[in-house]
């Protein structure tokens, strides 16, 4: 496997174990958080939306309670006139009506009106409800609306009870109430400022206080709501829930003004009490609410950034890490112990790689055994052999570039891979330049022994395309080289290979190297 394609499979594998396990476990804890801050928007939303709809129901409780507080009166006093009528005290009959007046200030107005329409006011002044729209409504003990009550001309919430006994009819008490005296005691600056309003199940606004707003400032709220967009609720579940006296909270927005709408049932006739928020103090109120929630927010991304940094961090630290110990083991795995240049794995190893990614690159390749060695083992010990091998490890190794490939193969038989050589002329130099190093070789700390080498040379890609037809041609001319006679180099040609079942067998002269101009160099 090439080193190019061993790093990109590295590198997946890396990716493989780090990069998809964290890529899922950042879209897992981006969704998670997502969720959690919509869910806590959402809480926060309802929670005011609650404490809104709570309030605004606590508003028409207490506006019901003025409702009920003068319809009470209303039936007591007629109670009593029933029974001072019926025994023909009218006197006491119209002292009740004089203390009602007197004594129920939500009623700005009380009226006394016989089964005809005629009568009088708590004030004294006489009336006559005959020619009135409502005096003909069936309302008793219940409230209605007009715009105009008949007598002083301003609108009014009726609120009508018959004066009877079980036996006889003698007419009804009338109580009016200023529409503007019942919102009038809801402050307008609430929320911000908010516009209240009561309507009746139909839709109708009777009466507004505050902001004017383009949803109450019409006859009907549900014709504007109609041509609303609305959030959380239609306009049909609006208008169902308000003839059912449902509270309810939703959002609309019409022509640019957009606005929280909260209706509560007061618990007189069919009315609701609207309450019209804008929808900015809304948000602000609900994004206020949110701080604690942003914040922990905040802090779970930043453990989690941190926790990913420091995750990366190690990985990058680790890889290095093992990036080093295994360049080290590789190291010493393709290292010759003795020599300190390649094995002979990986000699061939790397030297095939470099062909496979390079077929195109000429370089050079040195076979090269030392002369004699077997007689310096035996006449000078193996320990001095051992140590001329040393030396010219490293003596290679200094001579020759760090991106060249230089290996030992066994024994006394080494190899050298020139990469990238440009012209005939730099491979005419190299081998000189490989020859004139062993004719200055010397080993030994004591005896300085000048060690010589038999060295077949040959071109790739001209004279081979893999390895192991280079090894197999630089073989060939080594053993030229030894048949010449030793301490010299021959470039293998195909004339050297033609013959070399011939030469074997000493049968014939080898046809000379067309390439002996380098050697008479060499020699000269």
């Amino acid at each position: 496997m090439s080193g190019k394609k061993k790093k990109q499979n590295e590198n997946r594998s890396l990716l493989v174990q780090w990069g998809i396990p964290v890529v899922l476990l950042v879209v897992v804890i981006v969704f998670l958080i997502s969720n959690f801050t919509i869910t806590s928007y959402n809480n926060s939303e309802d929670t005011m939306g609650g404490q809104l709809s709570t309030e605004s129901e606590l508003y028409g409780n207490a506006l019901r309670n003025d409702f009920l507080l003068v319809s009470g009166a209303a039936r007591g006093a007629a109670s009593v006139m029933a029974a001072d009528m019926s025994d023909g005290h009218d006197n006491g009959a119209n002292r009740q009506i004089i203390h009602l007046a007197a004594s129920v200030p939500q009623a700005y107005m009380v009226v006394y009106a016989d089964t005809e329409g005629k009568g009088y006011r708590g004030t004294g002044e006489s009336v006559d409800l005959s020619g009135t729209s409502y005096f003909a409504e069936e309302f008793s003990n219940n409230y209605t609306y007009v715009k105009d009550n008949g007598i002083d001309g301003n609108e009014s919430y009726v609120y009508r009870t018959p004066v009877k006994t079980e036996d006889q009819s003698f007419g009804d008490i009338f109580m009016y109430i200023r529409p503007s005296d019942v919102l009038g005691k809801l402050s307008v600056n609430n929320y911000g400022g908010v516009t209240y309003a009561i309507v009746d199940s139909s839709g109708a606004v009777l009466d507004t206080v505050g902001a004017t707003s383009i949803f109450v400032s019409g006859d009907n709220l549900f014709t504007v709501l109609n041509e609303s967009n609305l959030s959380k609720l239609t306009a049909a579940q609006i208008k169902l829930r308000a003839e059912k006296k449902t509270r309810m909270i939703f959002g609309a927005e019409k022509n640019g003004e957009n606005k929280i709408i909260v209706m509560a049932p007061i618990g007189v006739s069919d009315w609701q009490l609207v309450s019209v928020i804008r929808k900015e103090y809304f948000d602000t109120v609900v994004d206020n609410a949110m701080s604690n929630s942003r914040n922990m927010i905040i802090k779970l991304a930043v453990a989690i950034l941190a926790f990913l940094i420091f995750l990366v961090v190690n990985s990058v630290v680790n890889r290095i890490k093992y990036g080093e110990q295994s360049k080290d083991l590789e190291d010493k795995a393709d290292t010759d112990l003795l020599t300190g240049l390649n094995n002979k794995i990986a000699t061939e190893r790397k030297i095939q790689e470099y062909m496979t990614e390079n077929p195109d690159s000429q370089c050079l390749m040195f076979l090269f055994d030392i002369d004699n060695f077997k007689k310096i083992n035996d006449t000078m010990g193996h320990a001095f052999g051992d140590e001329v091998l040393q030396t010219l490890g490293h003596q290679l190794s200094n001579e020759f570039r760090v991106t060249d490939i230089i290996g030992r193969l066994g024994g006394d038989e080494f190899v050298l891979f020139l990469k990238n050589i440009k012209s005939d002329e730099q491979l005419e130099r190299e081998g000189i330049r490989i020859a004139n190093f062993f004719h200055q070789f010397k080993a030994g700390n004591y005896v300085q022994y000048s060690a010589t080498a038999s060295i077949g040379g040959v071109v790739f890609p001209r004279d081979a395309k893999d390895f192991q037809s280079a090894y197999k041609a630089a073989d060939v001319a080594l053993y030229e080289a030894k048949r010449r006679g030793k301490n010299q180099l021959v470039f293998y040609s195909k004339d050297i290979a033609d013959v070399e079942s011939v030469r074997v067998s000493d049968a014939v002269e080898p046809i000379p190297d067309y390439r002996e101009s380098l050697e008479k160099k060499q020699k000269g």
